[in-house]
């Protein structure tokens, strides 16, 4: 319970930061929340354990972003990938000149 607490104030702490800085596109945090059994072990990297986890990523990338956000992870995912490699092309040409 500890984890979930701090992990929801760091999220918490970055939004706000994010967002006073005028950048909340700039910050996505994807993470599941209900993991179980053995895919909360850090140190089990085990195959069936790898299966398991790779399932959960797959299920998380159909879940909405937020409550009041019909995104779904898949969706934010790309959009970010692609603002970063917009990002990196702008840069790419302004080194060019």
């Amino acid at each position: 319970m500890g984890n979930a607490a701090s992990s929801y104030m760091n999220d918490y702490y970055l939004s706000t930061v994010f967002q006073a800085l005028d950048s909340k596109n700039n910050y996505l945090r994807v993470q599941e929340n209900a993991l179980t059994g053995t895919t909360t072990k850090m140190d089990d990297a085990s195959v069936a354990n790898m299966k398991l986890l790779e399932q959960v990523g797959k299920n998380l990338l159909k879940k909405n972003v937020s409550e009041d956000s019909h995104e779904t992870y898949e969706v934010a995912l790309k959009r970010f990938a692609k603002l970063l490699s917009d990002r990196k092309k702008l840069r790419a040409n302004k080194a060019s000149y």
